[in-house]
């Protein structure tokens, strides 16, 4: 008696690698589908981290100077910061490009890409409402009694807070750039070091090379200067519809829009995330 032996086929092999292609693919999918929604949730916890800091120095100034209020102006120490803060104020207003005579988009959701934001002509929402951010590991008082920092009297200093967008650093190759720029991975703010050490073991500041700081200068280095703010930006809009510098100035309250803008993996459309900080002009309201 013989027993016949049959194999499969080729169409049960075809078959077979077939399904197995379908549930790989669909495998690779989800996989895919959850790193990038991980990706993507820690872009945006970075970026509302970014934002709280900023809502809290504006705040922090803000609330520093209403404190001061009472004391004589030479003695107030946060007034320079808040009218650094109050000058930068725009109204949504009359913002045409000078050459296009196009208006400034001012809603960050209408953009189909974060350079349009960033462009200077036409001009972009950062260009056209004069975009800053500040600076939180360097919001200090004016102690008044000219004393400078790291060389540069007070004045300099707020440049050094208060970055807006036409404020420069120089690149590793000479160049210059500008310090908001569109943000390559998320919204982050990227610092560089200020030319002071820290000594280990007082924790005070001085010259990189001063004899009293010891271990290697890149474990003592200050890092508190804005080299680049990535993908977020503040605009400052006052109550009162004006081209005047001056009248703006006398608002009953400034809005600060601190915003960010990139692009997130896996999506085409830009990610964004506004907050709305308001902060009543004490100079107008008692």
């Amino acid at each position: 008696m013989s027993i016949k032996k049959r194999g499969d086929t080729i169409i049960e092999v075809m078959m077979a690698v077939a399904v197995f292609a379908v549930l790989a693919v669909i495998t690779i999918n989800l996989m895919n589908s959850g790193l990038n929604s991980a990706q993507r949730t820690l872009e945006e916890l970075m970026a509302r981290n970014e934002i709280d800091n900023q809502a809290e120095a504006l705040r922090y100034i803000h609330e520093s100077y209403i404190a001061e209020r009472q004391l004589d102006q030479n003695t107030s120490q946060f007034r320079k910061l808040w009218d650094a803060l109050r000058n930068v104020a725009q109204k949504p207003a009359n913002l045409e490009d000078e050459e296009t005579g196009e208006l400034a988009v001012f809603d960050i959701n209408r953009i189909n890409s974060c350079s349009e934001a960033y462009r200077s002509k036409p001009r972009g929402m950062v260009f056209a409402y004069n975009a800053f951010v500040l600076n939180t590991r360097l919001i200090l008082p004016d102690s008044g009694t000219g004393i400078t920092y790291d060389g540069n009297a007070y004045d300099d200093v707020i440049k050094d807070i208060v970055v807006g967008i036409n404020d420069l650093y120089e690149t590793e190759s000479g160049a210059e750039d500008r310090r908001l720029t569109e943000a390559p991975l998320y919204p982050r703010i990227v610092y560089s070091a200020s030319g002071l050490s820290r000594d280990i073991q007082t924790g005070l500041a001085s010259p990189v090379g001063d004899d009293n700081t010891t271990g290697s200068l890149a474990e003592n280095k200050i890092y508190n200067r804005i080299k680049r703010a990535e993908g977020i930006f503040i605009i400052a809009v006052g109550d009162i519809n004006s081209n005047s510098q001056k009248e703006i100035a006398r608002s009953n309250y400034f809005d600060f829009y601190i915003r960010t803008c990139w692009h997130s993996i896996g999506s085409t459309a830009p990610s964004t995330i506004t907050t709305i900080v308001r902060l009543y002009n004490p100079e107008v309201i008692e």
